[in-house]
């Protein structure tokens, strides 16, 4: 394709995040049924661009196809002979190994700030590992993103039950009694009832003749959340 570094970063960035499709120099490519990807150095002394490539692969019959000669491709052999193969440099994994890591700022609404969790990630402490913690956020952003919403309560309730240590406290309900300002223990009250609730009402129902699943609004406890999370950084961070 005779690309640009922003541009290769662009293909690569569609290969990693396992998007749909690529718009680039004008025309739309779609990623889809996607078997090989190779990355190639252009070097050539004589043919210098992907027009001067694809005229002489045309004249001298180098095309490879597919299936009832459906699609055409230049073969990695001519390839090789322009350039070096340099595909293991940009490429780790295979075709969307980062899609549900972290998703991109700007292109989802998240349930967890993306920054709040780099926070707790940066944390060094002796006493507590968090690596559990940000495992559960980056599961609920990944829910939220797929609209997966009956599985965020069991999540949230899962995060409240993990962290009481990190306040010095046995359970939740003793963080939301005695620690923090008087906001901060009606904020964490409210998060325990909600969530606690909303979870059991899933979690601990037998199916019925007829059933109803919830919207993000039934399962908003973002804001609580993200006020519990600031204190963990507050009280941890060095």
């Amino acid at each position: 394709m005779d690309v640009s570094e922003d541009e290769l970063n662009k293909i690569l960035d569609v290969y990693k995040y396992g998007k749909d499709s690529l718009f680039i120099k004008g025309r739309k490519y779609w990623f889809t049924k996607l078997y090989e990807i190779q990355i190639f150095t252009f070097e050539h002394a004589e043919i210098k661009n992907e027009k001067d490539l694809l005229e002489v692969c045309a004249r001298n019959d180098l095309y490879e196809s597919g299936y009832l000669g459906i699609n055409e491709w230049i073969p990695v052999k001519i390839l090789e002979q322009l350039g070096n193969r340099v595909t293991d440099d940009f490429i780790t994994d295979d075709y969307g190994y980062l899609k549900d890591v972290r998703l991109e700022v700007g292109t989802a609404e998240h349930y967890v700030d993306p920054e709040r969790i780099d926070e707790l990630t940066n944390i060094v402490d002796d006493d507590f590992d968090f690596t559990k913690l940000t495992a559960y956020l980056k599961e609920l952003n990944v829910a939220y993103s797929h609209g997966l919403y009956l599985s965020i309560p069991p999540l949230v309730r899962a995060i409240i039950d993990h962290i009481p240590p990190v306040f010095n406290k046995a359970n939740f309900s003793d963080v939301c009694g005695s620690h923090g300002t008087h906001s901060f223990k009606e904020s964490m009250k409210n998060l325990n009832n909600s969530s606690r609730k909303i979870a059991d009402s899933f979690l601990h129902s037998h199916i019925r003749k007829r059933e109803a699943l919830p919207n993000k609004t039934q399962i908003n406890f973002k804001n609580d959340l993200d006020v519990l999370l600031q204190e963990i950084v507050r009280v941890r961070k060095k």
